[in-house]
């Protein structure tokens, strides 16, 4: 199966669901193997809900975590750079970052600041 990022946003729509069933995540499990960078894993747990924190810690340690590496500073420079005039924000940033430099497509919820990532694919679903 191909390898996919999800954004955050997919990963809190999931949690939002009372059907899991008909969330993009549960969705995209069964047509891709899922993986997500280590931004997203930050940005979901920094609520308060522990109870959530178990949840994801658990289902981050069952997929794939991209991290942000030196060379993907160095994407995300290059990146920055170019959108310097029509900057996102700078989480969006970095996980665009992240999927680019692994050549991953990205799904997300919020096409309209990762299409300003030249070169980055994102995922129509």
């Amino acid at each position: 199966m191909e390898i996919i990022c999800v954004d955050t946003d997919i990963l809190i729509e999931y949690n939002r669901k009372k059907t899991k069933s008909e969330s993009i995540l549960y969705r995209l499990t069964g047509e891709y193997d899922i993986a997500v960078t280590t931004i997203t894993v930050y940005e979901i747990l920094r609520g308060d809900n522990q109870d959530e924190d178990r949840f994801w810690k658990e289902y981050f340690a069952s997929i794939k975590v991209l991290p942000f590496s030196v060379e993907t500073a160095e994407t995300a420079a290059k990146i920055y750079k170019s959108l310097k005039s029509n900057m996102i924000d700078m989480p969006d940033l970095l996980i665009g970052a992240i999927a680019f430099h692994e050549n991953i497509p990205l799904a997300t919820l919020n096409k309209k600041h990762f299409q300003r990532i030249p070169g980055l694919k994102l995922l129509d679903f």
